[in-house]
């Protein structure tokens, strides 16, 4: 599917939504395919949907929408009240960072707006995402350390997901995020290093099908998300 599927799609899901009006529903595209770096077979849909009333014979009545959206392939969106939304921002510091640096709103209220993202709670979200990414790369390194393919499967599997910590980082660090993964990574080029170049490199592969990534080139990433981990884990708020 290209770019003029999904917004077929979207524009689709969009008129079906808006026709809830006893919902009141507000939908929100974010990640990859909001940002403009979407790449069809690698990455997913984000779609956020909010709505007044989540009993259970209420949502119901979105089953025809998400049926018809998660029949051509997508992900079924989030889907929450808009008051327990409101409640969250500590559970979902990361994904509503991420929703604020870009989004699109495709109809209703925009959800986003108003949310204020602990920047506590955003950095110990960050930590223990990066470190949970370090462990499972390592287990796939010493698993699979001289088969190529499957590295670089892991590799492009796990780069969109670092960069959008990357970019968490920079809000911290109260930096420019950028948008492409060169910009994002050029951020950060005095504190991670030349090894930087290596994530630009891997996200540089998400479009191919197959990518055979050199043991070399896995293990400087893993230094990379290593030393990542180090940079936010010796952050101190309100110091920058």
């Amino acid at each position: 599917m290209d770019r003029k599927l999904l917004d077929q799609s979207l524009d689709a899901l969009t008129t079906r939504l808006k026709g809830l009006a006893s919902l009141n529903p507000s939908a929100v595209l974010y990640g990859s395919a909001a940002r403009g770096d979407w790449v069809p077979g690698r990455s997913d849909v984000n779609l956020l949907v909010l709505v007044e009333d989540t009993a259970p014979t209420a949502l119901r009545q979105l089953t025809p929408a998400v049926t018809a959206w998660h029949g051509q392939g997508f992900a079924p969106p989030l889907i929450m009240g808009r008051e327990e939304w409101q409640r969250s921002a500590d559970v979902f510091p990361i994904e509503i960072t991420d929703m604020q640096l870009s989004h699109q709103l495709l109809c209703g209220s925009d959800p986003v707006h108003g949310i204020v993202v602990d920047p506590a709670d955003l950095r110990e979200a960050v930590e223990k995402e990066l470190r949970g990414k370090l462990v499972r790369l390592r287990q796939a390194y010493v698993r699979f350390g001289d088969a190529g393919a499957i590295l670089g499967g892991f590799a492009v599997a796990s780069i969109s997901t670092y960069f959008a910590l990357l970019r968490c980082t920079a809000v911290l660090s109260r930096k420019a995020t950028g948008v492409s993964a060169a910009e994002t990574a050029a951020v950060f080029g005095p504190e991670l290093g030349a090894d930087a170049a290596i994530a630009v490199e891997i996200a540089g592969h998400r479009g191919q099908k197959e990518w055979n990534c050199s043991p070399d080139t896995f293990v400087r990433y893993l230094e990379l998300v290593r030393r990542t981990v180090e940079l936010v884990d010796n952050f101190q708020l309100g110091s920058r």
